[in-house]
Order: C-alpha cells, then structure tokens, then sequence
C-alpha cells in the first residue's frame, strides 16, 4: 500500500506539470505485471520527448534514457518496466522539444528559390553574416512588404504565427515575429520568418508543393526593415542544428551571398 501511495504522488506531479506543457508521461499496467510507460503528445505539432528512470527492483526492455517522437495528439509505447524483486518501485524525468530530433538532413537536397519565377531579389545577410546571423546559416531577401513566399521544397505545415502588427530593430521585438514553419520528408524544417500580420496562406497540417505560394512578406518582430529570413535546420534537445542548405541560383547549384540578386527560373 505504501508503494502504491508513493507511485501515485510521484505521477500526480508529473502529469500535473506535463497537461500544461502539453506532454504527458504515465503508466499503464499489464496483466503480465509489467508497465507500460506512454508518452502521450496533446499539442497540434510533433514533439520529441526524452525520458529517463530511476529503477528499484525493476528492469527496462530497452536502455535508458530514451527518445521517442510522438505525432501531434498521439501517444506512444516509450519502454515497459518488469518487477524483478519483490518490493519495487521507479521515477521518471522527462524533457521534450518540438520537431524531430533524430532527423537527419539530406545533404544531396537542392532548393529552389522562395518566390515565383521571373522574380529577382538580393541577399541583405547571408550565411554566417553579422550582425544576427553568425553560426547561423540563413539568409534576407530584400523584400517589400506583401511579396508572395514560395516553399523551397515538398513538405508539410508544421506551425503557423500571423497575429502580430509590430517589428523593430531591438531583440526585444523577437516575440512578435510571424512565421511559417514547414517540415520536410527528411524531418528538417524550413523557417519562413518577418511575415506580414494575417501573412500566412496555409494552416497546421497543409501539403505543400515545392514553389507553391504559402504566405506574405513583412518586417514583424525583430526586423530593421520589410525582408524574408529563410532557414533550414534540424532539431536537437539542445536547440535548432543549422543547415548549409543549397539552392537552384542561375545555371546552377549554390549558397547565395550577400550583395548579389538571384533570379527564379
């Protein structure tokens, strides 16, 4: 009885903490006596969760810690937990991020330019470029205001912000960026950023072509002026892993740079 009391107390906290945060991590028992330990994902976007444990008594089918991806509003068999004496107990510990950190980017990928064709923009900031792109591989496109953004590649609506009216040149202005985010078959994600207000053309969940038109240009959140930040990474627990991307630029295959104007084909 007292086992089960602890048991109890240990998982009121953690899916007390977790319903706000969107994750939830518990048990199921089995009729054989082993737990099932679930991660169960309530957001509307992918996460990825780590879970660690601390065993008494108890052993793992698989080695801990352990990540798994959870699709949005699904849940899944993270490990299961045997009793191997009689008196046993466990703790777990989570952490979670949104997006897949077991992606691996697909280095061979090329990607086409982000507006219609016979449209030619230049590069404000390129790759690894201050003053806010160092260690960073992304790229301003000189753009007024409400130019159409086309994707650079075949994926699917991974999240969406349009709500915000304001930009600035403070980082202070950074949380009122409007973007699209769209993730790729190879689990990256194209960052479509400094949208106009109401500047996004697609929702949550939308299957996008590559070169389709997904949303407006603008200059919200922290922006000197009206201009497309386009990035590619991946994701980590410790954060977004920037891709050297390549694009379609003239007759052939490169990385843009600062300065110079490209030309959809």
């Amino acid at each position: 009885m007292r086992f089960t009391l602890l048991l109890s107390l240990v998982f009121l906290c953690v899916i007390t903490l977790a319903q706000v945060k969107d994750i939830e991590v518990f048990h199921l028992a089995q009729e054989d006596g082993t737990l099932q330990i679930i991660a169960r994902n309530n957001s509307s976007t992918l996460q990825s969760v780590q879970i660690e444990a601390t065993l008494t008594g108890m052993e793992s089918d698989i080695e801990l810690p352990v990540v798994v991806v959870v699709g949005a509003e699904r849940e899944v068999v993270a490990f299961t937990l045997s009793p191997i004496e009689n008196t046993y107990s466990y703790n777990t510990r989570f952490s979670y991020i949104k997006g897949d950190i077991t992606a691996e980017h697909d280095d061979v990928t090329v990607y086409q330019l982000p507006y219609k064709s016979g449209e030619s923009y230049t590069i404000d900031q390129g790759y690894n470029e201050s003053p806010t792109h160092m260690n960073q591989h992304a790229l301003d496109f000189h753009m007024d205001e409400g130019t159409e953004i086309c994707a650079i590649r075949d994926g699917v609506v991974f999240e969406v912000v349009d709500e915000y009216d304001k930009g600035c040149s403070s980082q202070e202005c950074s949380k009122f960026n409007n973007y699209v985010l769209i993730q790729h078959a190879d689990g990256s994600i194209a960052d479509y950023s400094h949208l106009q207000q109401n500047g996004a053309l697609v929702k949550v969940g939308d299957v996008i072509k590559t070169g389709e038109v997904i949303a407006k240009s603008g200059s919200t959140g922290f922006a000197s002026g009206p201009h497309l930040h386009l990035e590619v990474y991946v994701m980590r627990l410790t954060g977004q892993k920037s891709i050297e991307a390549k694009y379609n630029i003239g007759n052939g295959v490169g990385i843009p740079q600062s300065g110079k104007s490209y030309r959809q084909n």
